[in-house]
């Protein structure tokens, strides 16, 4: 996954809520750092559920956005019916 300037901005703006730094944020969604608290997983979904999905499709492309929309991703989604949103555009993007 490509940590461009872009999704730095995103990443502070999502775990306001978190005593974080930036580069632990980064860590954590590359894989190289784990959290008790917070997981590749959860950061995905809060970037889901905070960020404009056109933003999301500039940040990340069509390709690599299919990819987040795993389930193990939307887990972390609890209301249904976004949940389901999500299942749907993942849907769309695999005909891409």
């Amino acid at each position: 996954m490509n940590i461009n300037e872009k999704l730095k901005e995103e990443l502070k703006e999502i775990v306001w809520d978190y005593e974080v730094s930036l580069e632990e944020l980064i860590q954590i969604l590359e894989g190289r750092k784990k959290s008790f608290s917070l997981n590749r997983e959860k950061i995905l979904a809060r970037l889901l559920l905070s960020v404009n999905w056109y933003k999301l499709l500039e940040i990340f492309g069509p390709h690599i956005l299919k990819e987040i929309l795993n389930d193990e991703v939307l887990k972390y989604i609890h209301i249904e019916s976004l949940r389901q949103d999500f299942v749907y555009a993942r849907e769309v993007l695999s005909e891409l």
